[in-house]
């Protein structure tokens, strides 16, 4: 669902609930046996039971109407619960009498920087660019098969409108993915000024995420929801 679409359905939402809590509220001022308070309380819970439903396929909405009676003690039952919860709030833990005593493994031994470099060089797995980052192509590549000028290209990258990696010492490669009709998705250079590494960058693009449900957050990009993806990254780069 593109974000226009999601503004408008969240908007259509929020008509409801105010609508529905509106017409509640109405009816519950006219009771003068309510307590103060009562009515704003009743005419909220309405109104999120509205906005709940509306959000559910047909259906199931033709499931409830037949089933309001159920549906009405159980949302009694479900606000009843909450006059039984503890004073405040709170939760009582059951502390056991006594405790196991445990002093874990540490740290373990301490070694050099060197030592810690060299024992991580052995454990690092050389692996070639394309097998972590997908298809990538040059310069040239770009401009032969998909009419991107080396200039145009050249200006993505000084503004950091584009992700390119360094393959070898001196050469630099752009992931094909990141490009839609010959321009870089919107959203790249956002994500992109965010990490200060290139390749983390991509990495994070390029990988699946939980957050969609193991959707990668490039094929958001192509489907013009870059600002999900914008939120995300800003999210998890906070700490860079």
């Amino acid at each position: 669902m593109a974000g226009s679409e999601v503004r408008l359905h969240r908007a259509r939402q929020a008509r409801v609930a105010d609508r529905v809590a509106a017409k509640v509220a109405d009816v519950l001022k006219a009771d003068a046996a309510f307590e103060s308070g009562s009515v704003a309380l009743s005419a909220s819970i309405a109104g999120a039971a509205a906005a709940a439903i509306v959000d559910l396929p047909v259906s199931v909405r033709r499931e409830l109407s037949k089933r309001q009676g159920e549906l009405a003690r159980r949302i009694r039952g479900l606000v009843e619960t909450f006059g039984d919860a503890p004073a405040g709030g709170k939760i009582v833990l059951e502390i056991p009498k006594t405790v196991e005593p445990s002093a874990g493994e540490g740290l373990g031994k301490i070694v050099t920087a060197e030592e810690g470099a060299r024992l991580l060089g052995e454990l690092a797995v050389a692996r070639r660019l394309e097998d972590w980052a997908g298809p990538v192509a040059g310069a040239s590549e770009l401009q032969r098969d998909f009419g991107i000028a080396r200039s145009t290209l050249n200006r993505w990258q000084h503004a950091g409108e584009v992700i390119a990696l360094l393959k070898g010492t001196r050469k630099h490669v752009y992931p094909i993915e990141q490009f839609i009709d010959g321009r870089p998705a919107r959203g790249i250079a956002t994500v992109a000024a965010l990490v200060s590494n290139q390749r983390v960058a991509w990495l994070w693009l390029c990988q699946p995420n939980p957050m969609w449900g193991g959707r990668r957050p490039i094929d958001l990009l192509k489907q013009d929801r870059a600002g999900e993806v914008i939120d995300a990254a800003q999210t998890y780069f906070a700490v860079q």
